[in-house]
């Protein structure tokens, strides 16, 4: 498996609000797999947190 070395597209510079639900959902579950896999890089973290907050806000989540 290969791991990110950046914040995802998804959620990057803030571009939340310009993603669908379906793309931030997608985005999350992957960064949720690659922390499941031990790779509990600080700028995933803050990626799925960022993402969890922007579909909370639309009531997807």
């Amino acid at each position: 498996m290969r791991f990110r070395n950046s914040a995802s597209a998804a959620a990057s510079d803030g571009q939340t609000k310009d993603r669908t639900s379906d793309d931030l959902q997608h985005e999350y579950d992957l960064i949720a797999r690659e922390r499941a896999g031990g790779h509990n890089a600080l700028s995933a973290i803050t990626a799925q947190n960022d993402i969890a907050r922007e579909l909370e806000r639309r009531g997807e989540l």
